[in-house]
């Protein structure tokens, strides 16, 4: 049995979940498209009896191609549950609605460095649905405690920061949220479960951009939320009302790519780490960030099972100084995205935080001439070989 307080294994990746069987002999899961489905009497019975979303009826109330994804990911999280989205937004969104917004939305406070996409959700989709949002550095112990309780619903972080790469003290932050009767809601993208898995330190659900390293291959767009069973149902439910449900084909790319996630990570952080510590020593680079490299290292070795695929690399000079550095690149693909077996780089400045200025991303530790480099699957001396010639270029 594997501890649920290990990371997944690549034979959980490959065989956690729904199990081939005699109704469903498929060594892979079957891609199921149809959207409606014949009624019957089982399902008429359901439906009469205030049951509609256990039947099978329409794809908004439940795929089998997208059960069986979310079993695997049930299992690979350690969760009682899972649900799939459209996009990672989606599930920030059916997750911040099923967990805060019941009897009016809540107070949600959040890391200060966490990703540019969730702080603009959270000052104007959030407010917009009557609720506040809190931004705090979470290792500052009283600014938290008072964020907290100002009758906070949830804590909202990051396992590794996006794109500072702290690494979040989750059974600390946990215990101070179970103080407050807040939940502790953890984005996981950059981790995922073959690092990290967050229910085990405490948080109350886990989510995922599924469209980063849980896809794998720069090629579909989705998210994840995962944890115990009576919030899931919450999700479920608003995913239902809100409609932002996951394309059957994209789950059976997920499902696809999930098989080889346990696997593609070791090869990711192997390399993020090897182009890391080889950077650090050019003259053009002023500062290498990486969980394992940084002040939060021994806590990185503590919570995570290696140092993640991310590198942030800051380069002498400002923004346009980054980005000369991009063009010169031969190998490495400038992206906005993450997580795909190719090494892409971007700026900060110009993709996750472009919405904030120089002043107000120099104060969440993000310097003019940062690049936020994906690592790939790619040998590892190449890649450092391609960085090297564009640094002396640029």
């Amino acid at each position: 049995m594997h501890d649920p307080e290990s990371p997944c294994t690549s034979t959980h990746c490959v065989h956690a979940g729904a199990r081939p069987d005699a109704a469903r002999p498929g060594v892979v899961p079957a891609l199921e498209l149809s959207t409606t489905y014949v009624l019957d009497d089982a399902a008429y019975a359901l439906v009469r009896a205030g049951r509609g979303g256990d039947a099978r009826i329409y794809a908004r109330y439940g795929n089998p191609t997208i059960e069986a994804l979310e079993a695997r990911l049930a299992a690979l999280e350690g969760a009682a549950a899972a649900r799939v989205f459209a996009s990672g937004m989606a599930a920030l969104h059916g997750l911040l609605g099923a967990a805060c917004a019941e009897g009016g939305a809540g107070h949600v406070v959040a890391a200060r460095t966490i990703y540019g996409g969730t702080r603009d959700f959270l000052t104007s989709v959030w407010p917009a649905m009557g609720g506040r949002a809190t931004f705090v550095d979470v290792e500052d112990a009283a600014a938290l405690e008072a964020a907290l309780a100002d009758d906070a619903r949830a804590l909202l972080c990051e396992s590794i920061a996006n794109p500072t790469l702290e690494v979040a003290d989750l059974p600390a932050l946990a215990a101070r949220c179970r103080a407050h009767g807040a939940l502790l809601l953890v984005d996981a993208t950059f981790a995922t479960p073959a690092l990290q898995r967050p229910l085990a330190h405490g948080a109350d659900a886990v989510m995922h951009s599924a469209s980063k390293y849980l896809g794998g291959h720069s090629d579909l767009l989705g998210g994840v939320v995962a944890g115990p069973a009576p919030l899931l149902a919450r999700v479920d439910l608003w995913r239902r009302r809100t409609g932002g449900v996951l394309d059957p084909q994209v789950a059976h790319l997920l499902d696809r790519g999930l098989k080889t996630l346990a696997l593609r990570m070791r090869a990711h952080c192997d390399g993020a780490l090897r182009f890391a510590e080889a950077l650090r020593a050019h003259p053009r680079v002023a500062h290498v960030r990486h969980p394992l490299l940084g002040a939060h290292a021994e806590r990185a070795r503590r919570l995570l099972h290696a140092g993640g695929g991310m590198v942030l690399l800051e380069v002498d000079g400002d923004e346009d100084a980054a980005l000369r550095v991009l063009g010169a690149l031969e190998l490495a693909l400038p992206a906005a995205s993450l997580g795909g077996v190719e090494t892409l780089v971007c700026t900060p400045a110009t993709t996750s935080h472009a919405g904030l200025t120089t002043d107000a991303r120099a104060a969440l530790g993000i310097a003019p001439g940062a690049i936020r480099v994906s690592v790939g699957i790619e040998e590892p001396d190449d890649l450092v070989a391609d960085f090297r010639r564009a640094l002396d270029r640029a």
